[in-house]
């Protein structure tokens, strides 16, 4: 019955995977688009900027602006000055006082709003590094469709193992969920909030947003159900080398963030995209963790995970060795929730300890 289950719904993840590859945007580098792009990237505590990999754009004086908002004394914000330094379309918004009993992204945001005056606006992550084709790939379709996008990045090869880590993310997971309408605002709302990516749209659709009354901490969350209340939806697209989400090279740096990722889901206020990734990871690892107790069902499960690690390299250009390491990138994810589990209940026992002694 489990092998079942996990070969029933891998099948359904590659056909929402497929459908979403087939209907996405690919942003191209021979797009060319002649407005004004604004793209705001709100920095969290966990946000990290990749100095040395972001480009210089060459686009024409005064067609781009990246807004920075941070909130407190972040300690990125060295970082991003000496950024500004060197990029004359960046600026830096820094909010050292804030009021206690709001969201910090959502009310960043709410500050910025009334300086937005570009014809296509992004929000995205801090992490994400754009080339030039990014912005005008994306502003072109938005212009052509009069559509809204989330935009998937691609994964930096940097290293094999790396990479195959790397690409089984929440990210991935979203990708892999979206494609049905009814789940989308039962369920991949909270994916949504829990993956990297740009959400862009026309400046009339940014001015309809309404910030204030946000009460949630993951901005694209907030952004989606606000357009499932008024009716707009938004559809993916997808990097193509152009929008790169990168990691770190040492593996045990990379290791200690997925604890730290785990952390960071279960903090969320809505749990739902906790246990959504953790059932994906079930997935992906049913070969290596059920292969002694359902050898068949492995081995036929992992023959559908080879099929969908295909189609998969199709949208985060992934290499074939990331592929063949599929199962390490599994064992990588497991070990660091279950070091995550223990830590948790460690603390858990501690506090009960402390409070008996008490």
């Amino acid at each position: 019955m489990l092998g079942f289950l996990a070969m029933g719904l891998t099948t359904l993840m590659i056909y929402t995977l497929v459908k979403n590859a087939l209907l996405g945007k690919q942003l191209s580098q021979g797009d060319k688009f002649s407005g004004t792009i604004e793209l705001i990237i709100p920095v969290t505590s966990k946000s990290e900027l990749f100095l040395e990999a972001w480009p210089t754009h060459q686009i024409a004086s005064g067609q781009l602006k990246v807004h920075i908002l941070i909130d407190g004394h972040h300690p990125s914000l060295n970082a991003w000055q000496e950024l500004r330094h060197q990029r004359p379309y960046l600026e830096i918004h820094s909010f050292p006082m804030r009021p206690t009993h709001v969201k910090p992204i959502p009310w960043m945001l709410d500050q910025i709003a009334p300086k937005i005056q570009s014809q296509i606006v992004i929000i995205g992550d801090a992490e994400l590094v754009p080339t030039e084709s990014a912005f005008l790939s994306v502003a072109k379709n938005i212009a052509d469709s009069d559509r809204s996008y989330f935009v998937v990045p691609q994964t930096a090869k940097f290293n094999v193992i790396g990479e195959a880590v790397s690409v089984l993310n929440p990210t991935l997971a979203f990708t892999s969920f979206f494609g049905f309408q009814k789940w989308r605002r039962n369920l991949t709302h909270s994916l949504l909030s829990i993956s990297q990516g740009w959400m862009a749209m026309d400046l009339k659709t940014f001015k309809e947003l309404d910030f204030k009354i946000v009460r949630i901490s993951t901005w694209k969350e907030a952004i989606a159900r606000q357009w499932d209340e008024t009716g707009k939806t938004y559809h993916l697209a997808f990097g193509e080398k152009h929008l790169i989400r990168l990691y770190p090279v040492d593996t045990k740096i990379l290791t200690n963030q997925l604890k730290d990722k785990w952390d960071e889901l279960w903090m969320k206020r809505d749990k739902v995209g906790f246990w959504l990734f953790l059932i994906a990871i079930f997935l992906w690892s049913f070969p290596v963790i059920c292969l002694l107790t359902h050898p068949y069902w492995s081995i036929a499960s992992l023959f559908l995970l080879l099929l969908y690690r295909f189609f998969s390299k199709i949208i985060f250009q992934e290499s074939w060795k990331a592929i063949i390491l599929h199962p390490v990138a599994c064992v990588f994810w497991l070990g660091a929730f279950a070091w995550w589990l223990s830590d948790r209940l460690k603390e858990k026992y501690a506090a009960r300890q402390s409070r008996g002694m008490n």
